[in-house]
């Protein structure tokens, strides 16, 4: 686990599994140009995890994992006998930032893919119990609706609606001072991005905007389930301009490690300096 203060802030960066992602999943990714996204069997390893942000009197969590399950890969695409992937670290992560679920106050979700909503309720109730959740409205009618009610993400949902604690963003938010959520639209319609500023530092946890290390110097790789490939593209092309070349520090979602860095003008990730917790 690795952590990294911004101000008054303190992010901790926790694993909950990991993910191997066939090659098809990165239309435009050559593995003959970025040989170093792949791992030894051909696919692209990623984690699935969270960011817990603390300070100022919160305790603010960004994305759920995947939960506490194992998927499998599509037919025509398993490169070997084993799993696509697996979850369940995060209460341990949680536990080793020194944080428990009923000490979080707001969840907010960067998108309702099935890998970043799974510990919100994934025994039927809720598991920070405390927490408001907080989603992109956009998300609902394009994700959620057109599934069945029997859907791992729409059940956790509708558990944590039924208990009063689930919210829709719209637009840019202030989720708490110097928190802000940013509406980032392309990977989903309501894809959104932490904006963490305090003291004169900047922190931007990018969620999906970017999915490999690779993306930084070709943002015309993509992802398979883009809901919107044109306006994923120009969401990539304008957080890249954003930040390369100044002192914002990013971390997506997916990035091996879930590293912190900094984009330098020419688009390469350049590490900051965070701290290893519980390693």
């Amino acid at each position: 686990m690795r952590s990294i203060e911004v101000g008054n802030f303190e992010i901790h960066a926790l694993a909950d599994g990991l993910v191997r992602l066939p090659a098809p999943f990165f239309p435009g990714l050559d593995a003959r140009r970025h040989p170093d996204a792949f791992a030894e069997d051909g696919t692209v390893h990623v984690p699935a995890g969270a960011f817990l942000i603390r300070g100022g009197g919160r305790t603010i969590l960004v994305d759920a994992g995947l939960g506490p399950r194992e998927i499998e890969f599509p037919e025509g695409l398993q490169p070997d006998d084993g799993d696509m992937g697996a979850g369940g670290g995060l209460p341990v992560a949680l536990a080793e930032a020194g944080c428990s679920p009923a000490d979080v106050d707001t969840v907010v979700l960067t998108h309702l893919h099935s890998d970043h909503v799974g510990w919100i309720a994934p025994q039927g109730t809720p598991y920070f119990p405390n927490a408001t959740v907080l989603y992109g409205a956009q998300d609902w009618a394009a994700l959620v609706e057109p599934v069945g009610r029997h859907d791992w993400t729409r059940m956790a949902l509708e558990t944590v609606r039924s208990h009063g604690h689930l919210r829709e963003l719209h637009g840019d938010v202030e989720i708490a001072p110097g928190v802000t959520a940013r509406h980032a639209p392309g990977h989903t319609p309501g894809h959104y991005v932490l904006d963490i500023t305090a003291d004169g530092r900047r922190l931007l946890l990018l969620g999906d905007v970017l999915h490999t290390p690779a993306q930084l110097g070709d943002s015309n790789i993509r992802f398979v389930s883009d809901t919107d490939p044109s306006l994923a593209l120009l969401t990539r092309q304008r957080w890249l301009r954003e930040v390369a070349g100044t002192d914002t520090i990013v971390a997506p979602a997916h990035f091996p490690g879930l590293q912190f860095f900094r984009v330098t003008a020419d688009r390469v990730a350049e590490p900051v300096d965070a701290v290893a917790v519980g390693s």
